[in-house]
């Protein structure tokens, strides 16, 4: 009884509402010709689906209230996307976007955020993804960015590449103050995502003489430049030919990247010539080296001594915060003022069938010492050549290929040595 009751209410309400419509879409008509039209040429012809706007879907109800006194839910569906995608395309009429970034592993796109500036608010925006080509903008946030980018992972080896571009805004119709701004949203932006992945640092790369023998296979590519003393910069190789290269800043880019032109030969001179050359492997996972007479220490910019290595000038990294107090106190006591270190420049390696080991000389004393095992080129876990040790190298490494070169420098070393303690 219940359920015949409730059924009879159901139709008396479609009945009124087929009425209240019906009426309704006659005044519709004679004021509205898109109506009128769509009433007599497509409503019955055509299905939600076939509709892909949300002023006809809107019809397509009117229409089936008067008809039914009811809507179906796939009409309803259908009208809630549409509005929405009105919404986003409305939202998106008001954002100029000014830059996007790429991120590629191989040829393959792993991710992309647009950059965009809201005239009517005034405010930045960002769009990770797309709906139907319409970008979805939501407010600019740096920790949204960080985390975005930063929890990127390659699918294969160790890379991901970070590319962008930043348009032209000089038709933007905004003060300048906000194209200042633009510029300096982009240009954050581009160091910060570049910052929050590992996977990105790992893609640049220092100059080697290929670059000179094949340069067009390194267009588009990123490497380290020292353009200053002490100071490596990221320039992406935009033009190379058999006589120049020309390379733009990748990290300043807005307003506009600075290009810098290398004939071929200077850039060889001056970054493949004078690269620094490594003098000892130091304690705590540092480096001394030397370049056009100047000492540098390098140091892992990386935690646990991972990461690329970084070469500074020894006074500006005694003065940068990235020493620490240990660190320091040990360069500047035991390296500098002791010269307590083992000399890369004239090590020897020995190799067995079953092993490695190098000989090094102590800077200090001029003796040679000598390192055993995987990690043979650790100052760590040497110790002086004396008679006990050179009868473990005669039996171990005698079929090595320095053998007699490790042999003759042993024995030249301690005639000097000798020589020195008689004249005393």
């Amino acid at each position: 009884m219940e359920k015949n009751s409730i059924k009879r209410w159901q139709k008396v309400l479609r009945s009124a509402r087929r009425l209240y419509h019906s009426v309704n879409n006659y005044r519709m008509s004679a004021k509205d010709p898109d109506f009128r039209d769509f009433s007599l040429l497509e409503y019955d012809k055509v299905t939600p689906e076939e509709v892909n706007d949300a002023k006809r879907l809107g019809f397509m109800k009117q229409l089936q209230l008067a008809k039914r006194g009811y809507v179906d839910k796939n009409l309803k569906l259908q009208l809630v996307a549409a509005k929405r995608k009105e919404r986003f395309i409305e939202q998106d009429h008001k954002i100029v976007p000014f830059g996007n970034l790429r991120v590629m592993e191989g040829e393959k796109l792993v991710a992309m955020m647009q950059l965009g500036f809201d005239t009517l608010n005034e405010t930045f925006c960002v769009a990770y993804r797309n709906h139907e080509n319409i970008p979805l903008w939501k407010p600019y946030d740096t920790v949204r960015l960080e985390r975005y980018f930063g929890a990127l992972h390659p699918e294969m080896g160790n890379k991901l590449k970070l590319s962008h571009i930043f348009f032209d805004i000089g038709a933007l119709k905004v003060g300048q103050d906000y194209k200042l701004a633009i510029c300096r949203v982009y240009n954050d932006a581009v160091r910060q995502t570049f910052h929050s992945n590992t996977y990105f640092q790992n893609s640049i790369s220092s100059p080697k003489e290929d670059l000179l023998v094949n340069p067009k296979n390194y267009f588009g590519q990123q490497f380290y430049l020292s353009l200053s003393q002490g100071k490596e910069t990221i320039m992406t190789l935009t033009e190379a030919t058999d006589l120049y290269f020309v390379f733009q800043s990748f990290m300043e880019t807005a307003p506009k990247q600075e290009s810098i032109y290398f004939e071929k030969q200077e850039f060889k001179k001056r970054f493949l010539d004078s690269g620094i050359i490594v003098l000892a492997h130091l304690k705590h996972g540092l480096r001394l080296g030397v370049q056009n007479g100047t000492l540098q220490i390098g140091k892992h910019d990386g935690a646990n001594g991972k990461g690329r290595l970084r070469w500074e000038n020894f006074e500006s990294r005694m003065q940068s915060g990235s020493l620490s107090a240990i660190e320091k106190y040990y360069i500047s006591k035991e390296v500098i003022s002791k010269k307590n270190f083992l000399v890369e420049t004239d090590a020897i390696s020995l190799k067995s069938d079953t092993n490695e080991a190098s000989l090094k000389k102590h800077y200090g004393t001029g003796k040679w010492h000598f390192l055993e095992g995987k990690h043979h080129r650790s100052a760590m876990n040497s110790r002086p050549v004396d008679d006990s040790v050179l009868e473990h190298i005669n039996r171990t490494y005698s079929r090595s290929t320095n053998f007699q070169t490790a042999l003759a420098k042993l024995q030249k070393n301690q005639t000097i040595q000798t020589a020195q303690i008689k004249q005393q």
